[in-house]
């Protein structure tokens, strides 16, 4: 991570439905938003596991980055923290393109993925 990258923050939500599938919810200032939101140029998007998913077991264990189109997923990188509690996605933007992202969560050494934010590195004009 450079000290050029703006930090974006999220707090994640992981809650089990009756199939025992995770639902991911994901806030920014308080705010619910779409897809975990949108990594720019230079940026670091830091999301953090709200109490009640650590409470249930929840933790990061990494992310899976493929290209969805174009090939642009080598421009991301990723960095579990704080234990597990916090993951931490940068991109470089240096090419264009789609990548699906999924977080990898364990709960009570069970693994679980979260549905692809996709993640878009665009031209800024």
């Amino acid at each position: 991570m450079n000290n050029n990258q703006e930090l974006i923050n999220f707090t994640v939500k992981i809650e089990l439905d009756s199939n025992d599938s995770a639902n991911f919810t994901y806030f920014r200032d308080g705010k619910e938003v779409s897809g975990g939101g949108v990594v720019r140029t230079d940026t670091a998007g830091i999301y953090t596991l709200e109490p009640t998913t650590l409470t249930s077991g929840f933790l990061f264990t990494g992310a899976t980055i493929t290209n969805k189109k174009g090939n642009c997923a080598g421009d991301f990188s990723y960095k579990v923290s704080d234990d597990g509690q916090s993951i931490i996605i940068t991109d470089t933007n240096e090419n264009n393109g789609t990548v699906c992202l999924i977080f990898n969560v364990e709960c009570n050494s069970k693994a679980y993925e979260s549905a692809d934010p996709q993640v878009k590195n665009e031209d800024e004009f």
